[in-house]
């Protein structure tokens, strides 16, 4: 880079040449020069130290609500849409508490550590499936696949139409579906391609109530089945909630997943000394996975706004922020600030000791539900390479999506040794 370029005034700018492939240099910039930036693309704020990200996801001042933002004519479009739309508007990681409370009580139950944990079977089996699905259509011994398509998209999604009580013949569909609505996270995007989105995504609502209808007759055993059925202190699920639900967690538990391990796995490429070190001990693994989350995990913006005016230290200064801003903060630039994690922010680190102290699960009252799910596919996924893959190493380019919100990768060209 040169001197010229150097001065220039830092700025957040995802059309930047090279930052789809890599953002985290920009956002060593931000953190260093102005941490607090206003960025006229997004009209809010993009907020890059860790310490700061942390204290807003926990702040009860900043709401995750958009009707209490000053409007910007992202928020206006974005508004107009969702009222303009015949349902999905509730979903959880849009509301605040009370609404917000009530809701996650009423599908929290399926989630929490017990519950996943008695799922490991039947996560297990699905990655066993996949692999040998992969020696079918190729063969046993050195064979060259797309680790994204052939193996870490697929996986979560069937996981979860699986403990959906979903046919085996409609996940394709659903896969699609998935990755219209992650796809439409992001706040800029051509209208025409976001309304070809909106399209898919009303298909797959309309499945999801035919599927309701059809289950809420019958008792069948599975966790869609549950949700119908689930109450506290004698309220429950409309149906109108519990589809939006369902979507909001599908995109959750899918994308982010998928991101983890084709990310971690691009990583480990990049520090075969790290990977070495799994492959020896095995005991490493649930912190590996919590420092690849650290490293390059797929969550890279979640936007709140801010109730009441908010003043941040700076340097030179202090820098305020105007209730009713909008903020995007960042948990993959915190999760890289040298502030926090030490001169070897940017290395990967698979026996780090505070590697779970990550932000990429959120914080605070909307601290990611299905983190204990995400874990378990993410851990049975890397066993599976580590099991059944007696080589493998990277094979041709990546291909990284050019989405902002959620970080992952398109392709990820690999060779390996099956057995």
């Amino acid at each position: 880079m040169s001197t010229s370029e150097l001065a220039e005034p830092v700025t957040f700018n995802p059309l930047a040449e090279g930052f789809v492939a890599w953002p985290y240099d920009q956002y060593a910039r931000l953190r260093a020069e102005d941490p607090i930036h206003r960025s006229e693309l997004l009209h809010g704020y993009c907020i890059t130290r860790f310490a700061d990200v942390n204290t807003v996801l926990r702040d009860p001042n900043v709401s995750s609500e958009l009707d209490h933002a000053t409007p910007t004519p992202l928020t206006i479009d974005e508004i107009r849409r969702r009222d303009e739309a015949p349902r999905g508007g509730r979903t959880l990681v849009l509301l605040d508490d009370p609404d917000h409370a009530h809701l996650r009580t009423l599908i929290a139950k399926p989630f929490r550590p017990r519950e996943v944990d008695a799922l490991r079977g039947l996560v297990d089996e699905r990655v066993r499936v996949r692999v040998d699905q992969l020696v079918g259509a190729r063969g046993s011994g050195e064979i060259e696949f797309d680790l994204i398509e052939d193996f870490a998209y697929p996986l979560p999604v069937e996981i979860f139409c699986q403990m959906l009580g979903i046919p085996e013949e409609d996940h394709p569909g659903f896969r699609f579906w998935v990755n219209c609505i992650a796809r439409s996270l992001d706040p800029v995007m051509d209208p025409v391609e976001r309304e070809a989105l909106v399209g898919h995504m009303e298909d797959m609502y309309a499945f999801i109530e035919s599927l309701v209808a059809e289950k809420r007759g019958r008792a069948d055993d599975d966790i869609l089945s549950g949700l119908i059925h689930a109450e506290e202190d004698g309220a429950s699920l409309t149906t109108d909630d519990l589809i939006t639900q369902i979507v909001t967690l599908y995109v959750a538990g899918h994308e982010p997943t998928a991101g983890l391990v084709g990310n971690g796995m691009l990583a480990m490429f990049n520090h075969a000394d790290q990977w070495a070190l799994l492959q020896s001990d095995r005991s490493l693994l649930r912190n590996a996975v919590s420092e690849l989350l650290r490293y390059d995990g797929p969550n890279q913006f979640v936007r709140r706004i801010a109730l009441e005016d908010m003043v941040f230290d700076t340097p030179g200064g202090t820098t305020s922020v105007p209730g009713g801003s909008v903020l995007y903060v960042s948990p993959a630039s915190a999760n890289r600030d040298a502030a926090r994690w030490g001169e070897t922010a940017d290395a990967v680190d698979i026996a780090r000791p505070d590697a779970a102290q990550h932000l990429q699960f959120g914080a605070g009252i909307h601290a990611c539900l299905g983190s204990h799910l995400a874990r378990l596919q993410s851990e049975a996924m890397f066993t599976a390479l580590l099991d059944r893959f007696e080589t493998i190493e990277l094979a041709g380019d990546p291909v990284w999506s050019t989405r902002m919100v959620i970080r992952g990768l398109n392709q990820l060209p690999v060779r390996a040794t099956l057995h």
